[in-house]
């Protein structure tokens, strides 16, 4: 691999750090009520506010030993833990989407040598949804809830996603996209607005239906049953070892956006691959 190529990567591996750090001060405001746009961050122990210096992306929790520069008491591993889930999320993501779009091997560092700015816009813009769906993946995993605060923008900008991709990429017509969302519905929004509506609200949260249209703009039918099955499968790996050990029971509650989080990003990057392994079977 070209050194170029190297330094590329390294450096969306510290944007994505940068917006870990923010997404985890994000959530934290957002669910004490504060001003999660335009709030300060601080101390979560002492409440003092962090200086730059405090801010800077894994080099401050490792400097800093992992505790506070003021109070001293421990931060906690969830922000370099987020910092690095994002910087990952986000290098996997400039490597595969443009194969995803473009059904061959063309990672970004090749598309950005070329005049293809649909994928490019394309890659930038799902970036933008990935930083939303890992805050959604934080908010849902520590207190259960897809809040709509997050939902929506993250609706709006899948929105884009799916014009760029429909119109600009792969050249279809709006009724064409208009369609494919239509179906993409059926999946998730269909079968848990159904679960919702059958056990009022036990079964399955309605943050789990709203995002079933994001997943209709990501997505086709198709992938979108893809999305259903790999979640629950996912849920029902994690949950099995708890029920074996008698740590839960099958009353217990269970965060599901996460899974349906991780399935989505599984296959707006890799569905056109899955889907060919099927086929092969």
């Amino acid at each position: 691999m070209q050194i170029d190529v190297v330094i590329f990567y390294v450096l969306i591996f510290f944007l994505g750090s940068i917006f870990g750090s923010f997404i985890g001060a994000m959530t934290w405001r957002m669910h004490t009520g504060r001003d999660w746009i335009r709030g300060r961050s601080e101390c979560e122990n002492c409440h003092h506010q962090l200086s730059a210096l405090d801010l800077i992306p894994i080099i401050s929790f490792v400097s800093l030993r992992g505790k506070c520069r003021y109070c001293k008491k421990p931060i906690g591993k969830t922000a370099i833990l987020l910092e690095l889930l994002t910087g990952l999320v986000f290098v996997i993501s400039v490597a595969a989407l443009p194969s995803a779009l473009l059904s061959n091997w063309q990672p970004l560092d090749y598309v950005l040598r070329t005049p293809n700015l649909s994928v490019v816009s394309a890659v930038v813009v799902w970036l933008i949804i990935n930083v939303f769906m890992v805050a959604l993946f934080v908010y849902d995993a520590k207190w259960r809830l897809l809040p709509d605060k997050l939902l929506l923008p993250l609706g709006i900008v899948s929105l884009v996603f799916a014009i760029i991709c429909h119109v600009f990429i792969w050249h279809n017509s709006w009724h064409q996209m208009l369609a494919t969302i239509s179906l993409g519905l059926l999946p998730i929004t269909g079968v848990y607005g159904l679960m919702y509506g059958w056990s009022r609200g036990r079964w399955i949260g309605l943050g789990d239906v709203k995002y079933g249209l994001v997943v209709a703009l990501l997505l086709p039918w198709w992938a979108g049953l893809g999305v259903l099955f790999t979640a629950n499968l996912l849920a029902s790996l994690v949950m099995a070892p708890r029920l074996l050990s008698k740590r839960a029971s099958l009353n217990s509650e269970l965060a599901f956006g996460p899974f349906l989080l991780i399935a989505t990003y599984i296959f707006v990057l890799f569905g056109w691959q899955i889907i060919h392994i099927f086929w092969l079977i």
